[in-house]
């Protein structure tokens, strides 16, 4: 049987269909919440597409898409002075893994890094998935940073716990505000007689 041959190249809005089975695919192996509304995330798709920070590249077998790699170019760090071309996703179909696809996307990057006269390739890679890590290393990646995630209802309510912090409830701040525009107009409510008196 023939090996089938892989090729990579920049995507553009027409490669949208393609990008959205890939990224459905990557997002259902990481067990992350299901898409956005289909036309909301051709929208978000061909935005970034447009992006001039932002590249694309699709690996394809034939027709199939099989893998893609986006980039964004920037900071390597706030304040460090220095651009970079980060790799913000990187995915590969399961069945075409240890064939290759990865290095062509990242020969893709590298490519991108040069034309953009940047020194270095930062990778973001899923937390607590060792197969990635470990490619990256062989690669020549090291660790920079740690990124940590959190919703910010979460980050709220811990700081508050700590802090001891509350932030008000909308029932008291309406009432504090209905009781300083009665003290404005000089109206004082009366304390009422208690109940069988």
């Amino acid at each position: 049987m023939p090996r089938t041959t892989v090729e990579v190249h920049r995507a553009t809005p027409e490669d949208v269909d393609q990008l959205i089975h890939l990224a459905d695919r990557a997002r259902s192996e990481e067990h992350l919440r299901p898409r956005m509304d289909a036309s909301a995330q051709r929208s978000r798709f061909v935005a970034a597409l447009k992006r001039p920070d932002v590249t694309v590249f699709l690996a394809l077998a034939g027709q199939e898409p099989v893998g893609a790699v986006v980039l964004r170019v920037g900071e390597v760090l706030p304040l460090c002075g220095s651009d970079g071309v980060h790799v913000e996703q990187l995915f590969v179909e399961a069945s075409w893994r240890r064939r290759g696809v990865a290095r062509q996307l990242l020969a893709a990057a590298v490519g991108a890094a040069e034309a953009h006269g940047a020194a270095d390739v930062v990778c973001t890679t899923p937390a607590g998935v060792r197969e990635p890590q470990r490619f990256l290393a062989r690669l020549g990646f090291t660790p920079l940073v740690v990124q940590r995630v959190v919703p910010l209802a979460t980050l709220r309510r811990r700081l508050a716990a700590d802090s001891g912090w509350r932030r008000p409830s909308v029932e008291l701040v309406l009432a504090r505000r209905r009781r300083e525009a009665r003290e404005r107009s000089g109206v004082r409510l009366e304390a009422r007689p208690a109940a069988g008196r």
